[in-house]
């Protein structure tokens, strides 16, 4: 399940915050056919951090992303989503300027790092799917699923709503 970390020295405010974690699951979510469930975005003030770049000390602003690698998720795949990240972030941190000019370097976005393959892992309990095999994945974990949105917990009433909606998602298994 991708972890995006989301390091800024920028001043975010809260429904910026929103806009990046939103527009990063969606992004993630629909190019590699995954609920949006399996992405988790965290947010790090990195102002009071020391970075350097080159050696010279700068203020950055940067995402990391760990993923799982996967034989459908090419490298050109993941080139196209920091591009549609750096998009994003774009449009939401510093939407007043113009695509031609450079931001001013406190609102840059200075990387985006995607670094790949999730060994294991496990996710409120439930071990982590190989990249691709996640509609499988919860196909066979269905009934646990809806018992624990049965019980009250939102994130898998979301889930389980979001999953019964996927074309070909079969209810059955």
């Amino acid at each position: 399940m991708p972890l995006y970390e989301v390091a800024h020295a920028a001043s975010l405010s809260p429904g910026q915050k929103d806009s990046l974690a939103e527009a990063i699951t969606d992004l993630h979510a629909n190019r590699f056919k995954v609920p949006r469930w399996y992405i988790n975005v965290t947010f790090t003030d990195a102002s009071v951090q020391t970075s350097y770049i080159g050696g010279r000390q700068r203020i950055t602003n940067r995402i990391t992303a760990r993923v799982r690698n996967g034989s459908t998720r090419s490298r050109e795949a993941f080139n196209e989503l920091c591009s549609d990240i750096n998009d994003a972030w774009r449009r939401i941190v510093h939407l007043d300027l113009p695509t031609s000019t450079l931001p001013p370097r406190e609102l840059e976005l200075a990387a985006i790092y995607i670094t790949g393959e999730l060994l294991a892992g496990m996710k409120f309990g439930f071990q982590v799917p190989a990249a691709g095999s996640e509609m499988a994945w919860s196909e066979i974990h269905h009934s646990s699923f809806k018992a624990r949105a049965a019980l009250g917990d939102e994130d898998f009433v979301e889930f389980v709503a979001g999953l019964e909606k996927k074309p070909g998602f079969n209810r059955s298994t």
